[in-house]
């Protein structure tokens, strides 16, 4: 069981530790453990955010499938280890930043590859990986709150009187809002709304055009 907290005093050889709000099964489970194993953040081991966006993207894929947390803990590392150039066991206790942030990026690519709904707590991370906002668009998921079935809105004006569907739109920037999300994105205007919410659109390639039936075909030619 991996608990998050905040260290609020150490005298001598106490340590108070705050923890978040706990589910009833988890405080019962606490009370039985004669000891624990406390980790503390460094400049160079997996971060406490790390380690908990980790742990919920495991715990969105364990709701979703069936399995327990352990069973998608080893399948997600083991997935994860055949990708790498050089695969080597590691544990989310220890393991360096740079791999963490990798493993995180790929539990947020599976659950965006086999559509597996998950925690909007991982929006950042998402933000950060080029890749990862291109799924977002291909699986039409909202870019700012996580809903499905978003819009393709573009982020280039095209111009009065012309046809979007006939347009050659390879190389525009685009990203996808759900409908009160793309309201709202028209009442701030691009530029506040994607300050406002940390968002990054994606350039169009002629592919991500096609995928998204975004044009007629030969448009992008």
């Amino acid at each position: 069981m991996n608990i998050f907290g905040n260290i609020s005093k150490i005298d001598g050889n106490k340590l108070v530790v705050d923890i978040g709000d706990l589910a009833d099964w988890e405080l019962a489970e606490l009370n039985k453990l004669p000891s624990v194993q406390i980790i503390v953040d460094d400049d160079r081991t997996i971060t406490i955010d790390q380690r908990k966006k980790a742990w919920a993207m495991m715990n969105d894929i364990s709701d979703y499938t069936g399995y327990t947390p352990l069973e998608t803990e080893q399948m997600m590392k083991i997935r994860f280890m055949c990708l790498q150039d050089n695969p080597r066991e590691f544990s989310l206790s220890n393991c360096n930043r740079e791999l963490a942030k990798d493993f995180i990026e790929f539990l947020i690519n599976f659950c965006l590859m086999e559509k597996i709904p998950f925690t909007t707590k991982v929006f950042d991370e998402i933000q950060q990986s080029y890749q990862l906002r291109v799924q977002l668009l291909r699986n039409r998921i909202c870019y700012v709150c996580g809903k499905p079935n978003a819009d393709v809105d573009h982020v280039d004006t095209i111009g009065a009187g012309r046809n979007r569907r006939s347009t050659n739109q390879v190389g525009m920037h685009a990203w996808t809002l759900c409908r009160a999300c793309h309201q709202r994105r028209h009442k701030m205007g691009v530029k506040s709304f994607a300050q406002a919410y940390q968002i990054k659109p994606v350039k169009l390639t002629a592919e991500l055009i096609d995928y998204l039936n975004l044009a007629n075909k030969g448009a992008s030619q």
